[in-house]
């Protein structure tokens, strides 16, 4: 596994980590609904993960202007894709465990996230 991977791992899992922390907070201590309690917990977590892909995992020189609507382009892109695959799966083979919908959604989205990042969201740009 190559060392921007194992970043792109590292920060995916502590955003997933923060999230269910936060939304566990905003409920448990704030009393706020469910939905505020998602919004709060995944705008949190989505500015982390940004910045920490921008400047850690992908060390991109490319600026905001240009990497934050493509970094929210392709998290829309693979929230649709795994709601999407997640449905086609379950539609296939109606007994699926919900872990294993989550696991090959999460697996593809993540790839092609990290793919997209790579080579399009955080690449430097042309001189």
């Amino acid at each position: 596994m190559s060392g921007q991977f194992a970043r792109f791992v590292i920060v995916g899992g502590g955003s997933a980590l923060l999230y269910f922390a936060l939304m566990w907070f905003c409920r448990a201590s704030l009393g706020l609904t469910p939905f505020l309690a998602t919004i709060c917990a995944y705008g949190v977590s989505f500015c982390a993960a940004y910045v920490l892909q921008h400047r850690w995992t992908f060390r991109s020189d490319a600026t905001h202007r240009v990497t934050l609507p493509r970094y929210a382009l392709v998290q829309a892109t693979c929230a649709l894709l795994t709601a999407s695959i997640t449905q086609a799966v379950s539609h296939i083979y109606p007994q699926a465990p919900g872990w294993m919908l989550a696991g090959i959604s999460t697996v593809l989205a993540s790839g092609l996230s990290f793919a997209l990042s790579s080579m399009w969201v955080f690449s430097a740009p042309p001189k």
